[in-house]
């Protein structure tokens, strides 16, 4: 039986919204008028934070009512995942096509396959084992990658546009979020380790949004050769 206590569960929303301000701003400094992904950019960055918005919520019910409403915590991940990995080929396509090398029209279909593919595989898992949680693991994999595959290009991107301290927190941002994913293993459900672990969450979240900030603020003051040398390296 999961148990929050209400303040704990208001402080989940913290996180959640330095997440959406990050991602905000990444979103505007890949998102442009001659960019062709814009708006598939934009829509990925909303299932993020939609995914973050649904458990903060489940918590907040569970902590006022006692209610568990599964469909909202296992929304975080059904949400997350394809979420992250549209993101990530956006960012990489943004890249490319200020290397005067665009991506191909149809490239699109490629995350769109793997997202399709490990929607197949978790929605049989759910159905054939649904007193397992089989399903969670299979979708926590291509998010983990797709994570790594975006700071990556986060980093790489914050360095060409002279902005090394936003690099330096894109990269604690991932830290971070291992280091949850580490906490959470423990299995330690008690109010004194899931505050620890909302503290975590918020300082990372807190590096996104901070570091998604001075990226646009890197990228609006950078010439687009610097932006075209970012997306060759």
């Amino acid at each position: 039986m999961y148990k929050y206590s209400v303040s704990l569960a208001l402080f989940d929303y913290i996180p959640v919204i330095l997440s959406a301000t990050g991602l905000y701003f990444v979103v505007k400094t890949i998102a442009s008028d001659s960019f062709k992904y814009s708006k598939l950019t934009a829509i990925s960055a909303c299932l993020i934070v939609a995914s973050g918005l649904s458990k903060a919520s489940w918590k907040l019910i569970i902590a006022t009512s006692g209610v568990d409403i599964a469909l909202l915590n296992n929304a975080l991940f059904v949400l997350m995942t394809p979420g992250f990995i549209l993101l990530t080929f956006c960012l990489w396509a943004f890249r490319r096509q200020f290397a005067n090398n665009p991506v191909k029209q149809t490239a699109w279909r490629c995350p769109a396959s793997i997202i399709m593919l490990f929607a197949i595989i978790s929605v049989y898992l759910a159905f054939a084992f649904p007193e397992k949680r089989l399903w969670f693991l299979v979708l926590l994999l291509p998010l983990t990658l797709a994570n790594c595959v975006f700071s990556f290009h986060a980093i790489r991107h914050s360095m060409k546009t002279g902005s090394a301290f936003a690099a330096l927190l894109f990269l604690l941002n991932i830290v971070g979020i291992f280091v949850m994913s580490g906490l959470a293993q423990t299995g330690d459900q008690s109010e004194a380790m899931q505050w620890i672990e909302e503290m975590v969450n918020a300082a990372t979240q807190g590096a996104l949004a901070l570091a998604g900030y001075l990226l646009w603020q890197a990228s609006e003051n950078s010439p687009t050769e610097s932006l075209a040398a970012s997306a060759n390296s």
